[in-house]
């Protein structure tokens, strides 16, 4: 009986938002074959401790799957500690694995495409990741693959092996300090686009931002389905890391009707990531408009009723 990779399942105060996800996860049909290791952060401070208990008891009634695993942390980690410890501790037992944080949704061919790329993409040394979701953007002319590569991380429903864990670092001093000079910076904006830099600004700790800056590092890639594999539902105002008016901008793709085809490639395609990177770069007056409201103290207010 084919061994499918376990899932990391990252939750923290949303309820609803984790039974959600389960729920979507456990009708899948490669569930029942699949270990689920769910990783519960603690509270933050006393007012959280019911909505804390709250993920887990969903988290212990889930059905669906060939295992289920509560680690319910006894002090509050943080996103990132949270996420990497978790991935590591998991790798550890089963050499790959597919993370999941609780504000993304899986589609029903999620669990599926992710271990059939996980084992097209097994031994290729330059692929450190298999990633769900891409947003929209226009294909280059005569584009024919329905996955493609790029030198980025991606957050949104991902998967991984213990060979690529190795490759990189965790540590956050690694980015800060690649993020001092000048020319680095640039050149990673140039390479992995421009959103990193306005990540860094606002989450300079944040997990996916140091794997991101360790794949460009070590010049390794992320494979990404044309179609997204994940919806993602946390841009609702719950979540720690988005602003309020993010709920304007949910995500609406539709969930894909076949499996991309397991085609393994070989190298990114130039045409296809300036496609990709170009709604990340904003022009001058953008740009010149986010200076002056930040140097005038009034991003932050903006930011609740503009997408600056």
């Amino acid at each position: 009986m084919k061994e499918y990779a376990p899932i990391v399942f990252i939750a923290f105060n949303r309820p609803d938002h984790t039974e959600q996800v389960l729920k979507a996860l456990a009708q899948d049909p490669l569930a029942s074959s699949s270990k689920l290791y769910a990783f519960s952060d603690a509270a933050r401070n006393r007012e959280e401790e019911p909505v804390v208990a709250e993920v887990r008891r969903r988290i212990h009634r889930q059905r669906g799957f060939l295992s289920v695993e509560c680690i319910e942390r006894s002090e509050n980690f943080g996103c990132s500690r949270s996420v990497l410890t978790a991935v590591e501790t998991v790798l550890a037992l089963h050499g790959r694995c597919i993370v999941l944080e609780d504000d993304v949704l899986p589609y029903p061919l999620f669990l599926r495409y992710m271990n059939q790329f996980l084992d097209v993409y097994a031994d290729d040394p330059t692929v450190f990741s298999i990633g769900a979701y891409s947003h929209p953007f226009d294909l280059p002319v005569g584009y024919k693959q329905q996955t493609f590569l790029l030198n980025r991380s991606c957050s949104w429903g991902w998967a991984t092996w213990q060979r690529a864990w190795n490759c990189i670092s965790t540590d956050p001093q690694s980015l800060h300090q690649g993020m001092q000079d000048p020319c680095i910076r640039k050149q990673f904006a140039r390479d992995c686009g421009e959103d990193v830099l306005r990540t860094y600004q606002n989450a300079s700790d944040i997990w996916d931002l140091r794997l991101c800056f360790q794949q460009w590092k070590h010049k390794l890639n992320t494979v990404f389905p044309i179609q997204p594999m994940v919806r993602n539902i946390g841009r609702d105002g719950s979540g720690t890391h988005y602003h309020a008016t993010a709920r304007r901008s949910r995500d609406k793709n539709n969930a894909p009707v076949q499996l991309p085809e397991a085609i393994r490639l070989s190298q990114i395609d130039p045409a296809l990531m300036r496609s990709y990177y170009k709604p990340f770069h904003k022009s001058f007056l953008r740009k010149a408009a986010v200076f002056v409201s930040r140097k005038m103290g009034l991003y932050n207010f903006l930011l609740k009723h503009l997408e600056v």
